[in-house]
């Protein structure tokens, strides 16, 4: 199994959001992060064409950058997870994938630092990080079997939101 691991866009910043009384969770895509995105999308489309379904956070600015992702794959699921919220055990998540049957890639759209502790739990059963997502940067795992577990994965590439758009 492969999982396309792919943090959110560049959002409105967290202080202004609270300047103006919005909770975190409702912090939308800046017009900057949805464009960059949007070419974000188009190159890892390229790199991992087989995605089936697209896990979620429930939180706005992840369920924006996994719309703009989904737009560029047809005929694709989509699933919001509380196990991709910040906070969230990282075998909530491995759960959450390893339940589902679906053939080709998995995608999941989450948030930092949550996902550098995911992948690194899967990598090497720790969830200190041994890498970090910038702001529509991705990963991608493979797993040898449709489990997803602790110390598991191998890691394919990483990438940057700028090599991405290329």
């Amino acid at each position: 199994m492969k999982v396309l691991v792919v943090r959110h866009a560049i959002a409105l910043d967290r202080a202004e959001a609270e300047r103006i009384g919005m909770p975190d969770s409702e912090r939308p895509l800046t017009r900057e992060g949805r464009a960059r995105m949007k070419a974000v999308a188009r190159g890892l489309v390229q790199r991992v064409p087989d995605v089936s379904v697209i896990f979620t956070s429930p939180w706005l600015r992840a369920t924006e950058t996994a719309e703009l992702l989904r737009r560029r794959y047809s005929d694709i699921g989509w699933v919001q997870s509380e196990a991709l919220l910040p906070g969230t055990e990282p075998a909530a998540l491995a759960s959450a994938l390893s339940a589902h049957g679906y053939e080709g890639a998995l995608a999941v759209v989450g948030h930092e630092p949550h996902l550098s502790g995911w992948v690194s739990w899967c990598l090497t059963g720790d969830t200190r990080p041994v890498l970090e997502l910038r702001k529509g940067g991705a990963c991608l795992l493979r797993f040898p079997t449709d489990v997803v577990a602790a110390a598991q994965a191998q890691l394919l590439w990483l990438m940057t939101p700028g090599l991405a758009r290329r």
